[in-house]
């Protein structure tokens, strides 16, 4: 990965706040090198990512809709896989290098081939992903229901899919090189309507309350009946309300368990609003694939 103009490089090891929808861990002379991380408050995403990520921010002006531009770049050529974990985002990849696996190894798998571009709607369940050969990706992470600010296509069918989309930005990053920073910053720029920017709020509200809210309270904090609000969800996330908030309270659960070691269970699960252990337990285990007690640490 690399890069100037206005957005700021991060050290090679993703730090709080940093989160790419495309995982590599390419295999270098000495063996796979396997790094996990977890991320911010707005995207909670845990996988394996080699050390040649970067992160940075747009335009001032496009912050309140896009959470950050990212790149995974590795020349090795060696096979990588990476799981890759719900975050309530959609992303735009736009794959320079070599064919890429989405989905690897289920019925949905799916190849991403070189010089396209490719829209990954919110993801539902996590995903593991294959890098055969070298990876040179440019990802467009935009905040949650933030994506209608600048295109006009509704995501309500979008959930869990992977799909060719914005093929006008592969020309443009290929001939910027290292400087694309400024060309995505023009891009979006120039594309922003604001159109869901009355959608930001709502999902703020969510967030805040590490989704533990019931969506009737919900709707009423923001002047809308229950039944528009899963319009507006639909349409800008391609999940419900309910789908998303407890996609926030996993975030909040998995984070808590990560930096707490040890902690009960029970008690965590009676904070988060949880029936029970095995209902907390269930969550996880559809988030991440993984028991509780594998994501500590």
């Amino acid at each position: 990965m690399k890069k100037i103009g206005n957005g700021q490089i991060t050290r090679n090891l993703p730090p709080a706040g940093v989160r790419a929808r495309w995982a590599v861990a390419p295999t270098g002379r000495r063996g796979t090198v396997s790094l996990p991380y977890t991320a911010c408050p707005i995207m909670n995403v845990s996988f394996y990512l080699y050390v040649m990520y970067r992160q940075y921010k747009p335009h001032p002006l496009l912050e309140p809709y896009i959470d950050a531009y990212w790149t995974v770049i590795s020349a090795t050529g060696s096979a990588a896989v990476g799981r890759i974990l719900p975050d309530g985002c959609v992303d735009i990849i736009c794959n320079l290098g070599d064919a890429a696996i989405s989905d690897a190894g289920t019925p949905q798998q799916q190849w991403l081939h070189a010089e396209k571009a490719y829209l990954i709607g919110t993801m539902t369940r996590y995903s593991d992903s294959c890098q055969p050969g070298a990876s040179h990706m440019i990802g467009i992470r935009f905040k949650p229901a933030a994506f209608n600010s600048f295109f006009r296509l509704p995501l309500q069918d979008m959930a869990d899919e992977c799909t060719e989309f914005g093929q006008e930005l592969v020309p443009l990053l290929l001939r910027a090189g290292n400087d694309f920073i400024p060309v995505l910053d023009k891009y979006f720029l120039e594309h922003n309507t604001q159109a869901s920017r009355e959608m930001l709020p709502i999902v703020d509200t969510i967030y805040r309350h590490r989704g533990c809210i019931r969506i009737g309270d919900l709707a009423r904090a923001h002047f809308l009946t229950p039944r528009q609000l899963e319009r507006q969800f639909l349409k800008h996330t391609g999940v419900s309300p309910k789908a998303f908030a407890n996609i926030v309270r996993y975030q909040a659960v998995h984070r808590h368990i990560r930096t707490n070691p040890g902690s009960s269970l029970l008690q965590i699960a009676f904070d988060y609003g949880y029936y029970d252990h095995s209902h907390l337990t269930n969550d996880i285990r559809k988030y991440t694939g993984k028991a509780p007690s594998q994501t500590q640490g």
